[in-house]
């Protein structure tokens, strides 16, 4: 039987839940380990109950959730550097002018 991936999270607790969940409503699923990182285990239904686990996860607010802990990227961290190092050298840049015209004899 061919399954397809319905959900996936790093969260243990809304793993267990949806085992439950699924298991109550006589849904066949299946949850895979964790992935070559260790973090993400996927929540899998068959072909015929995915319609139903899909109106179960909107019932019980799981597809706003998983948007929770979807992965942020962090662009910003290096933006911030780029300002920081900018910022570095026009402080350089006027110190040097200072110095050249406190020199002038």
């Amino acid at each position: 039987m061919k399954y397809f991936t319905i959900y996936s999270t790093k969260d243990e607790n809304e793993v267990a839940v949806l085992k439950r969940v699924y298991s109550e409503e006589g849904i066949d699923y299946r949850v895979t380990e964790a992935d070559e990182k260790g973090e993400v285990k996927r929540v899998q239904v068959t072909e015929d109950d995915k319609g139903k686990a899909r109106e179960l996860l909107d019932q019980t607010g799981f597809l706003t959730a998983s948007q929770a802990h979807a992965p942020v990227r962090r662009r910003m961290a290096g933006r911030r550097w780029i300002f920081i190092f900018l910022a570095a050298f026009i402080i350089i840049i006027v110190a040097v002018a200072i110095l050249m015209f406190m020199n002038v004899e």
